[in-house]
């Protein structure tokens, strides 16, 4: 995998291209490897400066946030995945960033190649101009809870995955089951 994330760089992902970089692939260096991050509340962008500073390699891919309070419109980078910063390191540099106060958990990722691949599919969403925003991942068979729309409050199991972002939901009323086509954005994991 040639191609993903440089040294020390923040994405932002956006409608537009811009210029991002490589994503490094499988470090040469055995004792580095990739994993997951998993931050304490609102401090992803803490712990990338510290990666910076510290020079580690990290990738913390963002999107445009747009929030509207008293009239007023308010535009802000958030993290793409609340939480979570990617990072590839040895164990000396892991140990200093958990004495940042910023992780809350450090994920191992067994599978390297897996998500350098995962990385340089958002990368490539990105330079294409998509509008990347975080969704449920849901299966056939979990249980859902509609959380906007019509349908609002009804829970129910996911039967069909029609593809794109359709879902069809069996409610249970009265023992019976009713189907609705619902936005899959609509819908939270219960």
């Amino acid at each position: 995998m040639s191609g993903l994330i440089a040294p020390n760089e923040i994405v932002a992902v956006r409608p537009e291209p811009i210029e991002v970089g490589d994503i490094p692939s499988i470090d040469a260096d055995t004792n580095r490897k990739w994993f997951v991050l998993h931050t304490k509340s609102r401090r992803e962008k803490r712990l990338a400066q510290r990666c910076r500073e510290f020079t580690i390699r990290h990738y913390l891919p963002l999107r445009k946030s747009i929030t509207g309070r008293r009239g007023r419109r308010h535009i802000a980078d958030v993290p793409l995945f609340p939480g979570y910063l990617f990072c590839c390191m040895d164990r000396v540099e892991r140990l200093r960033l958990f004495q940042t106060g910023h992780i809350a958990k450090v994920l191992d990722v067994v599978d390297q190649e897996g998500l350098l691949h995962d990385l340089q599919n958002i990368k490539n969403a990105c330079e294409q101009g998509a509008f990347l925003k975080p969704c449920a991942l849901v299966t056939k068979g979990q249980r859902v809870r509609i959380v906007d729309g019509p349908f609002a409050g009804l829970e129910g199991v996911v039967r069909k995955h029609l593809g794109g972002y359709r879902l069809v939901l069996a409610m249970e009323c009265i023992r019976q089951a009713v189907a609705c086509e619902v936005d899959v954005r609509m819908v939270a994991l219960v």
